[in-house]
């Protein structure tokens, strides 16, 4: 079974959405240091229990099924409530994505969502200020220049997470829907946020002489910053990477480290360097990989000006899409679904942005 929309009752509207949104900020907030704001007065183990009460709801509303009087067992065998179940978490997942994303790597990406069947076109104009030329008197024109220089277009494909889940634990009711709407956002955002420094590191070749180190020195790195700030028309630079990427931009004179031990050892890595401020990006595993590898390279530092124009873009396309196998259809009992979602990411941007490698 699949859905494209869903529109949301009153009730939904009125309780179920800014019970979600606070959730998902409350539990940001607690397991990943993120700042934000929420309620208080309830604890998170007590916002799930409203939030999958609120779920509860809306889809039997979408089932136009009174369930009051039936248990759960006998409800959610019918197929309609496996469509209803997940037309709601995917919405619920749909309107926070682009946010979390957005949010997480605002130094560096931006995001927008197009319908279906429609793709994302940039035009993208020279950040360059125009070149002065001292000319002659009987000399009408020196060498034009462009304000506008192209466009790209972006087309979002597809991707998709298949889940197994046993029927009993359906009928038993210990299928938490909050919990795992929350796990899909965090799992499509961690991709995302993979997608999203692949496609700045994998731009280090194609950057020109002066826009690319490939060892770390204070003198390089200070050189690096004021370039990308003076060709982004004087705006202020700064440095990104993980915490370990970051932890190797140090004095490397002795008597300079003097004094940081304090601040270096409570952060891992020193907040400004040079005047240059230091941004550390939350690492990310590689879920593929046989060990946890990491799945964000540390040993690459990059140089950007937040204030100009994002250097990734991510374009979602339409809504999710959940494929539900039949209650019964497996042998095992178990039921599989797989939830597709439609973007794409890609470097395209008028700012000027350097990368450093360094040594971890």
């Amino acid at each position: 079974m699949a859905f494209k929309t869903v529109t949301f009752s009153q009730d939904g509207e009125k309780n179920l959405i800014p019970a979600w949104k606070d959730y998902v900020n409350n539990y940001r907030a607690v397991n990943f240091s993120v700042k934000k704001s929420y309620d208080t007065s309830k604890t998170l183990d007590e916002k799930e229990v409203l939030v999958n009460a609120a779920i509860d709801r809306e889809i039997a509303n979408l089932m136009k099924v009174d369930c009051s009087f039936l248990d759960k067992e006998a409800y959610a065998t019918n197929p309609t409530y496996q469509w209803a179940k997940f037309a709601v978490i995917n919405k619920l997942v749909d309107m926070i994505i682009p946010d979390v994303v957005k949010e997480d790597y605002m130094q560096v990406a931006n995001t927008q969502t197009i319908g279906y069947g429609d793709s994302a076109v940039f035009d993208i104009k020279s950040g360059d200020l125009f070149t002065v030329v001292e000319n002659g008197n009987s000399r009408r024109h020196v060498e034009a220049q462009r304000q506008f220089t192209g466009q790209k277009a972006l087309v979002p494909t597809n991707h998709t997470v298949t889940t197994e889940v046993d029927l009993y634990r359906v009928l038993a009711g210990k299928e938490n829907h909050a919990e795992y709407a929350m796990k899909v956002v965090l799992s499509i955002e961690s991709e995302i946020a993979i997608d999203i420094m692949a496609a700045v590191k994998d731009s280090f070749n194609t950057l020109t002489a002066n826009f690319k180190e490939n060892a770390y020195s204070e003198t390089a790195f200070k050189k690096l910053a004021a370039r990308v700030g003076a060709a982004n028309g004087g705006a202020k630079a700064v440095a990104i990477g993980t915490e370990l990427g970051l932890g190797t931009i140090m004095p490397t004179n002795d008597y300079l480290k003097m004094g940081l031990g304090e601040t270096y050892s409570k952060i891992g890595y020193l907040p400004v360097f040079k005047n240059v401020p230091l941004i550390a990006l939350a690492q990310k595993i590689d879920w593929s990989s046989a060990d946890y590898d990491f799945a964000l390279d540390d040993s690459y530092i990059y140089m950007i000006s937040p204030q100009t124009q994002k250097l990734v873009q991510v374009v979602f396309e339409g809504g999710s899409l959940a494929i539900a196998d039949g209650q019964f259809a497996n042998s095992n009992l178990a039921q599989k679904v797989s939830l597709h979602k439609r973007w794409v990411v890609g470097l395209i941007t008028n700012s000027k942005y350097g990368i450093m490698k360094t040594t971890v």
